[in-house]
């Protein structure tokens, strides 16, 4: 008998509030030197556009929270799945800055993200822990291999796993990497059963580099050096496509080894949706550059960036959601297919689910 750790149900909340490229085209942007950019703004983004694929994102309504989105996407999971909220043994909320009430107020972390998410949805079981996890934008994936964990160990049978992250609100307006960004919110109900065949989450694999890498993404000044002192997302893109494209295809390749699934069984690859060339270059090296991974990469990895942005935890629970229900009729999973879940970002740290539906 196999213990597997199975999605039960899924939910997203996307906010309704639609920001395009012309959004920016009032906006100065900055070097990171502070030094101005001399082109257009309207040439700033529509490079940016061309560069990341990424046409439009969503905004967080001004009067919601990181907390409402999260509990609005984890409301839509529980009912997908099926079960009474109170059975939920654990909720897990993967994010990054806390519960962003607004701009000037900074992050709230205390009390944590769970505990709010648990109080929204006025869940009364005191044996439900409500724990948050922080791991950049791969926190998602890192807190679906936590509940298959406690799952594995006999510690949860049902638990609920959130990515919600309010990114507009940590964003320098003055950075041109602010236009790739977007706020929303996905969760998954992860479950327990004694099965006779193996399913769900087969293998797992995380990788850490926390040297020079630390820096690629933080926290920093604005670019404009006569804003306030206040502190935004910053990233040195470059080096974070590299480290992309060099270490996930590695990793990848790593989990499908300890799931005993070779690449070609793979049906989908759900990448972390944060720019449409790097998800094509990470892909083509994991095919170790086959000359059919362009038209492979249509018909494998589904992106939605076009259209929602890179919401940092949110991206592969809203795509999965998604696609199971039937929003992308072009990609779809049948009972025995193998996906392959894998994300990156700030730390440096990447990770990879090998899933069996």
């Amino acid at each position: 008998m196999y213990t597997n750790s199975v999605i039960t149900g899924t939910g997203a909340y996307l906010p309704k509030t639609e920001v395009p490229g012309s959004y920016f085209h009032q906006n100065t942007f900055y070097r990171k030197n502070g030094e101005p950019i001399e082109k257009p703004s309207e040439a700033v983004a529509d490079k940016v556009e061309e560069i990341s694929g990424i046409r439009e994102r969503r905004y967080i309504e001004e009067h919601h929270h990181t907390a409402h989105m999260a509990a609005l996407a984890a409301q839509n999971a529980i009912v997908s799945a099926g079960i009474d909220k109170e059975q939920l043994d654990t909720i897990i909320v993967a994010h990054n800055f806390g519960n962003l009430v607004d701009q000037s107020q900074g992050s709230h972390l205390i009390p944590n993200l769970a505990a709010l998410v648990k109080h929204h949805l006025q869940i009364k079981n005191q044996r439900c822990a409500a724990f948050d996890l922080l791991f950049g934008c791969p926190g998602w994936v890192q807190a679906v291999i936590q509940a298959h964990q406690s799952i594995a160990c006999g510690d949860a049978q049902h638990v609920l796993v959130i990515g919600a992250e309010a990114m507009s609100r940590v964003l320098d307006p003055h950075d041109p990497d602010s236009m790739l960004f977007g706020d929303g919110a996905g969760a998954v109900v992860v479950s327990g059963f004694q099965e006779e065949q193996p399913r769900g989450v087969l293998a797992n694999k995380t990788f850490s580099h926390c040297e020079e890498e630390v820096n690629y993404l933080k926290m920093g000044a604005s670019t404009n050096p006569d804003l306030d002192k206040g502190l935004y997302v910053k990233m040195q893109g470059k080096k974070v496509y590299r480290y992309a494209v060099e270490n996930m295809p590695e990793l990848i390749h790593e989990c499908l080894e300890k799931a005993d699934v070779p690449l070609e069984n793979i049906s989908k690859f759900l990448l972390h949706q944060a720019n449409e060339k790097m998800l094509k270059a990470i892909f083509e090296k994991t095919l170790n550059g086959a000359e059919d991974a362009a038209s492979r990469f249509c018909k494998q990895v589904p992106v939605i960036l076009q259209n929602i942005g890179n919401s940092s935890v949110a991206t592969i629970p809203t795509l999965l959601d998604v696609m199971l229900k039937g929003k992308l009729p072009e990609h779809t999973v049948d009972k025995n297919d193998v996906v392959v879940m894998a994300s990156v970002g700030a730390g440096m740290h990447t990770n990879c689910l090998v899933y069996r539906f």
